[in-house]
């Protein structure tokens, strides 16, 4: 399995100064060619340090499209490309790569005006090829893409401390927004979320704490409250690109698991075990526009403390065109809507969250709807009732969003469809439509959290519209027509859901149910990499390519057994983040098996299966664990194909492992980069064995294993 890290091995432009002569008697100029083409116009060259190259910064990295911040207090670039931090600090030879450390063989160093980094063995660690060419004094660079660079250990490293008398102080990354390629502009200020914390966290230390549980309240200002069980050492927070708020607490072990509340202008709150040595818990909070909030410790350092400041909405009014009603709302921020039907086809109500109403008391009347009010809610959260005329005519409703308003338009939608909230049941009066069931067609896109059901001729009854429901599972229900005029009824969930249809005298039910509350067992079936990234690619054969075909037979064999339903991350060559995969499987799975194809460069003789677990503080209880999992996984694959028999191993750095919720595993199904077990993994007898070994053993951990839920 290839771990792919793309080129975080650049640096940045900085205000701090050193003599720019301190190392003038040990320095020469090189150039840099990256994938064939040589970087030029450069303000500081590249140059030979001690015989090491060393790269100049900002105008560097900036051409590949990197997040870089800048520590003055502890001298550190931070480096951030997708969910992957480099943290390498001035004068040190040790830099840290997400939770483990490398030793490199020079330290960053500011020359002048401009900070640079050695380059060989950065770049080596994320899989570039890295080349001198004494005549041209050139370093010359492959990316993954376009050179070899799919050197990957047969044994991931495990995490180490450097050594004491270097060890680098807990990083304290302050990134800067990255600058967008044209023609997409520069975020504006008003775009930005903006920090209003009163007072630094000053770092205190302590022992390794736990932390308890994370909750929120919405009255006032909002407030995401984070317990921990003795005093916090320290907390770190930033923001990325796309108003991603970033808290890092230092010193503490997470016991918390998702869901987590999200409202408001929290669009979405993650969590996650971000390092383990040093312990570090990660929470990130994604804001649906500018929103300023403040970061704040308790005197006791056992409660942290993320507040929200609140929407003042300052103006609502209405505007009819005869076919349209429109209720226009305007804010500090953006306004989070929310609609709410209850159930009800009279009525229903526009939710802003999170907001404190300053705007003078409305009540009006327009074309389609009786009666406008608007109110303050109970508890700080502002609220505009919207009712209907027509007991049958659900309105067609659309939501436009500006920088600091909305506009919800309203017309007739509609007819014969109302949802029971009781229930969670969508119900089609069959005096308005009246189909054969059977040509009813499902879809169901639970990646992402889509659900469409494909009507016949003869709907046209029920309208075109979208009927917000925002229940806490189902957020919308749209119906609409496809280019062959049939009905389409699509519903948008905020989670994994499972959908069944049946049929009574007077209606067609559609019934949304959790996984859990369907199937006897649920398992996640995961082929690793794919998109953009390969994996590893040795014998003319990608990773991601013949994970993919293993994991549709798997699944074949687990959609053929009535007590299982089977989940798959991908079902095509897609690019799917690392952390989404667990978080996916956590919503529902009972067990979790993610597909890989092994490789090592310059040792063609290894060959062999091995399956990798995560031991997890959280199985100390378990009756039955990962590793138990992973033992009869490796047992049912060895015996299918007689290959090398390279066991279970503890993998606790494997994201999809570290953050599962479940007994997960990680199975290594061979050696690409063996020509021999490359061939026999291109053949589909060798890809059915690898298939129904993968089931048999599911098959035989759900026999010893009752998921309690």
């Amino acid at each position: 399995m290839k771990r792919v890290v793309y080129i975080l091995f650049m640096a940045v432009l900085f205000t701090a100064f050193l003599p720019g002569g301190a190392y003038a008697a040990t320095q020469t100029q090189a150039r840099l060619i990256i994938d064939n083409q040589e970087i030029m116009g450069l303000d500081t060259p590249p140059i030979i340090l001690n015989n090491r190259v060393m790269v100049p910064a900002r105008a560097v990295f900036e051409r590949v499209g990197g997040v870089v911040g800048w520590s003055e207090a502890n001298r550190q670039i931070t480096v951030f490309y997708n969910d992957d931090v480099l943290v390498m600090t001035v004068g040190s030879i040790w830099a840290r790569l997400n939770d483990r450390y490398i030793h490199m063989e020079e330290s960053p160093i500011i020359l002048g005006d401009r900070t640079l980094i050695p380059l060989r063995f950065p770049a080596e660690a994320f899989g570039f090829d890295v080349d001198w060419d004494p005549d041209m004094r050139a370093a010359i660079l492959y990316s993954p893409e376009n050179g070899n660079g799919d050197y990957e250990p047969d044994e991931p490293d495990e995490p180490s401390p450097p050594p004491q008398e270097d060890q680098p102080p807990a990083p304290t990354p302050t990134p800067l927004p990255p600058t967008p390629t044209p023609p997409t502009p520069p975020p504006s200020e008003q775009d930005i979320s903006r920090d209003i914390s009163t007072a630094p966290i000053l770092p205190i230390p302590h022992p390794r704490t736990n932390i308890t549980s994370l909750s929120s309240n919405n009255a006032g200002t909002l407030a995401y409250t984070i317990s921990a069980s003795s005093p916090i050492t320290d907390v770190n927070h930033f923001l990325l690109y796309g108003n991603r708020l970033v808290v890092d607490i230092y010193n503490a072990a997470s016991s918390i698991s998702a869901p987590f509340p999200a409202t408001g202008p929290v669009s979405e709150v993650r969590s996650s075990q971000f390092s383990r040595d040093p312990y570090v818990t990660r929470v990130v909070f994604d804001l649906v526009g500018a929103v300023e909030f403040s970061v704040s410790l308790s005197y006791d350092r056992q409660t942290l403390t993320i507040a929200f400041a609140a929407n003042n909405i300052y103006g609502v009014h209405t505007t009819s065109t005869g076919y349209a009603d429109t209720l226009h709302i305007i804010g500090s921020r953006q306004p989070s809507i929310r609609l709410c039907t209850l159930g009800f086809p009279r009525y229903f109500t526009v939710f802003i969250d999170h907001a404190q109403m300053n705007a003078p008391s409305v009540e009006a009347h327009g074309t389609f709807t009786s009666r406008f009010t608007t109110g303050q809610r109970t508890g700080g959260a502002a609220y505009v009732r919207v009712y209907i005329q027509n007991e049958w005519d659900w309105p067609s409703i659309s939501v436009n969003h500006g920088t600091g308003s909305a506009a919800v338009v309203m017309h007739r939608g509609l007819g014969g469809v109302r949802y029971d909230f009781t229930t969670r049941e969508l119900r089609l009066c069959r005096s308005v439509v009246n189909l054969d069931i059977s040509q009813f067609r499902q879809l169901n896109e639970y990646m992402q959290n889509r659900y469409t059901i494909t009507l016949p001729h003869g709907a046209e009854g029920l309208g075109l519209g979208t009927m917000y429901v925002a229940d806490g599972r189902i957020n919308s229900v749209n119906v609409s027509r496809d280019a062959n005029g049939n009905t389409l009824i699509f519903f948008d969930t905020n989670r994994v859901m499972s959908f069944t249809i049946h049929e009574t005298e007077t209606e067609y039910i559609i019934r949304a149910r959790l996984p859990q509350e369907v199937y006897q067992f649920i398992v996640v079936i995961d082929p690793g990499h794919g998109g953009r990234d390969p994996g590893a690619v040795h014998n003319g054969i990608q990773e991601k390519d013949i994970v993919l075909t293993i994991s549709h037979m798997v699944m074949e064999h687990l959609n053929a057994n009535p007590n299982i339903r089977a989940y798959m991350t991908r079902q095509t060559d897609v690019a799917v983040v690392n952390s989404r995969r667990a978080s996916f499987a956590n919503q529902m799975a009972d067990l979790y098996v993610s597909i890989h194809a092994n490789a090592v460069n310059n040792r063609p003789a290894v060959s062999g299966i091995e399956t990798w677990y995560a031991q997890h503080a959280r199985e100390e209880n378990f009756t039955f664990t990962s590793r138990d999992f992973a033992t009869i996984m490796q047992r049912n694959m060895i015996a299918a194909t007689g290959a090398v028999d390279r066991g279970v191993r503890n993998g606790p750095n494997f994201i999809v492992l570290r953050d599962s919720h479940m007994p997960a595993v990680l199975l290594e199904v061979g050696f690409i980069s063996n020509a021999a077990e490359a061939a026999r993994l291109a053949t589909y007898a060798h890809q059915r064995l690898l298939a129904r070994a993968i089931y048999d053993g599911i098959v035989e951990a759900f026999g010893v294993y009752q998921p309690s839920r």
